[in-house]
Parts: structure tokens; C-alpha cells; sequence
């Protein structure tokens, strides 16, 4: 039997942080889908053609392209031109992203017929446009890349709230304190210890929120959507649980992912049912919480704080700026969504975003696949 000998020569080098190494791709043209040959013992030798992976960002090192090469012919999107780019996506079956290329628009999407497998190296799915997908493209998150980074993000931003850490530093600053050892000076900081702790989304990043929680003796409240028995944390679910929990917690920590169901699920009506005091933390999206009720919020109750370190959408991406004076008030505490980076700067969320893509270019069940039906709106990061 002859081999389909029909080859598309010529895949662009490989940019990576490490530097530029050079991966020779052969891309079959449309009609070899396999080769197949004679064994010696006169069967059938059936051998799948590797597939054509394009790789859409520059935060995957030289190392771990060579492990994807081992499966698949890898295309680097960076360094295809136009005319280049036209000519690979129809064969591109797998693509790996940190956040949505901005050359894979619509149109060109359209033109990747042969996509199968979708891996974003971000935690959420939340930038991929799903709207333009065909049905039968798999997605799979990163969930739990980053949870361990982000949760002691989330405790940072806690314990300042808390603490009154960035107020107070800029009392000192301005000259407006004075060293004050007395109760009145002790009872403008919140102690943690046997206070009620919720968490609002009980994946990776909500589980090493809670872990550490426990050194707090806090008692421990979680939101899930498919409640979970775990030792030490009381679990709720539906709409009453929300309720419940936002009702009788002192701190709120939002690890949610940002779906068509969790949208601005922080809105008037549930701002009004936590307490006054509370702290509100969030390391998830923005979107989470209804920009304008937070800000009454903060207004109408100075002893109720919000913390975060993820920001609302503008003009398609997420933006440091507001619509609202937020830097203003002193009950709100803001950094430059700087907590999944530090987690990105380990190298394992795109080592397992590899690993993941790897299992589907073996043919086997990829992990942390979501439903597409959950994100019908797009929030490019």
C-alpha cells in the first residue's frame, strides 16, 4: 500500500519567552486524514496523522513546545502572515490560548473547520467567544492552575480590609495620626477569629481560600452550585443558601467563574441582605458584582468594605478604569489584577494547560471541559 505523500512544507518557527527554536511541521492537505500500510503479518496498519496544533500565545517555553510536537504539528500564530494564516486554519484541530487572539476574529474562526479542542491557559473560559463555535468543539478551562496563588491573594486583600492597612498607612502619610493605645484605637480593625467566612464558589481557588481560612478558627460557609460534603465547611446551594449565607457571613470572598448564571450576581438586592460590617473580597471577574450598586453600597454604608483586584469591562477588555470615583472612598481597597500573574510567573498553569492538551492529542478525555450553554456572552480578558 503507498502513503499519502501530499504535505503542506514550511510551519513558521516557534516564538516562546525562552527564545526561538525552529519545529519543522508537515501539514496534510485535505485528503490524508491517515496513512495506511501492510504489517508483516499481512494485516492492516492503521496510523493517525498527527494533528495540527496552533498555538496562540508566547507564554508556552521552548520545553514544553517540544512535548507538544511529540503529538502534533505546532504552529506558532504570532508568526503566521496573513496569507499563512489562511492557509492553516482550515487545518487546525487544536488550539491552545492564554487569552483570545485578537487575529482569531470571527471570520477567521469560521474558517477552522477541522477544530476539534479549545485550551485556555487562563483559569476561566470566560474570553472565549463561544457564540462563534461549532457545537461540536470541546473547551476545557484551567481550573486550579492558580489556586493556591490567588487564595493568598485573596487573604492579602482580606487581612488589609480587615486591618484598615492601606487607610491607615495613608493617615500616617498625610500626617493625620497619632500613635493612639487605647480601645478606640483597637475597635477600628475587625478581628477574624470566630467570625463566619463565606465563599462563593467552592472550585480550586474557594478550597485554598477555605484551608486557610481554618488557621483563622473562622467558621467556614461555602456557595456551590453542586454542594460537596468537606470537612469544616458548611455548604448551601440555590437561591435560599445564597441568601443564608450572605445574611450570616462577616467576610464574603467571590471565587466564581464568570458565567450567564453568576453575572453580576452581587447586585442591590444582595448587597442589602449582607451586613452592614462585612467584608466583600474579590480575586474571580469583575463582572461578578453590578458596578453601580456596589458604589451606593460603599457610600450609603462606610463600615461595609469592598476589596479587589479584578475589574469591570470598557470597550471589550477589562480596565483599571471606573465609572464610578471607587479610589475616592476609603472603604475600597483596589490593585491592578495582579494575583494570576503571580500564579502564571510559577510556570505551572501553563504546564498543565500542556498537559491537558496533550491528553487530547492522545486521544484521551481532556479534563475541566465546560458547557458551552454557560457562556453565551464573551468578556475578552
Amino acid at each position: 500500500m503507498s502513503s499519502i505523500n501530499s504535505f503542506f512544507e514550511g510551519a513558521a518557527p516557534i516564538q516562546s519567552l525562552s527564545g526561538m527554536i525552529s519545529v519543522k511541521s508537515n501539514l496534510l492537505n485535505s485528503t490524508g486524514l491517515s496513512v495506511i500500510g501492510m504489517t508483516h503479518g499481512g494485516g492492516l496498519d492503521m496510523r493517525r496523522a498527527k494533528a495540527n496544533l496552533l498555538l496562540g500565545t508566547d507564554v508556552v517555553d521552548k520545553e514544553k513546545v517540544k512535548r507538544l510536537s511529540k503529538y502534533s504539528n505546532v504552529y506558532t500564530l504570532a508568526d503566521l502572515s496573513g496569507d499563512q494564516l489562511t492557509e492553516v486554519l482550515p487545518r487546525i484541530d487544536t488550539l491552545l490560548v492564554f487569552s483570545w487572539p485578537k487575529e482569531l476574529t470571527a471570520e477567521n474562526l469560521a474558517k477552522m473547520v477541522n477544530l476539534k479542542f479549545i485550551q485556555s491557559i487562563l483559569a476561566g473560559v470566560n474570553h472565549i467567544p463561544f457564540v462563534n463555535l461549532r457545537k461540536e468543539v470541546v473547551v476545557s478551562s484551567n481550573a486550579g492552575a492558580y489556586s493556591e496563588e490567588v487564595a493568598e491573594y485573596a487573604w492579602a486583600l482580606l487581612l488589609s480590609a480587615a486591618k484598615r492597612v492601606v487607610e491607615f498607612h495613608v493617615f500616617l502619610r498625610e500626617g493625620k495620626w497619632a500613635l493612639r493605645r487605647t480601645l478606640d484605637a483597637g475597635t477600628e480593625v475587625t478581628i477574624l477569629r470566630d467570625k463566619v467566612f463565606g465563599i462563593l464558589g467552592f472550585g480550586g481557588i474557594g478550597a485554598s481560600v477555605a484551608k486557610i481560612a481554618r488557621g483563622f478558627v473562622t467558621r467556614v460557609y461555602a456557595y456551590s452550585r453542586e454542594p460537596k460534603r468537606v470537612k469544616g465547611v458548611r455548604m448551601f446551594s440555590g437561591k435560599s443558601g445564597l441568601s443564608e449565607l450572605l445574611g450570616e457571613s462577616d467576610v464574603v470572598v467571590l471565587s466564581l467563574p464568570l458565567t450567564n448564571q453568576t453575572t453580576k450576581i452581587i447586585n442591590r438586592e444582595r448587597l442589602s441582605q449582607m451586613k452592614d460590617s462585612c467584608i466583600l473580597v474579590n480575586i474571580a471577574r469583575g463582572e461578578l458584582v453590578d458596578e453601580k450598586d456596589l458604589y451606593d453600597h460603599l457610600v450609603a454604608n462606610p463600615n461595609f468594605r469592598y476589596a479587589t483586584d479584578v475589574w469591570w469591562y470598557k470597550d471589550s477588555r477589562e480596565s483599571l478604569k471606573t465609572d464610578y470615583p471607587f479610589l475616592s472612598l476609603p472603604n475600597f481597597i483596589g490593585t491592578p489584577h495582579v494575583s494570576g500573574p503571580s500564579g502564571l510567573a510559577t510556570g505551572r498553569p501553563a504546564q498543565l494547560a500542556v498537559e491537558n492538551t496533550i491528553r487530547f492529542l492522545r486521544a484521551l478525555k481532556p479534563k475541566n471541559v465546560v458547557d458551552p450553554k454557560e457562556y453565551v456572552t464573551s468578556y475578552p480578558y
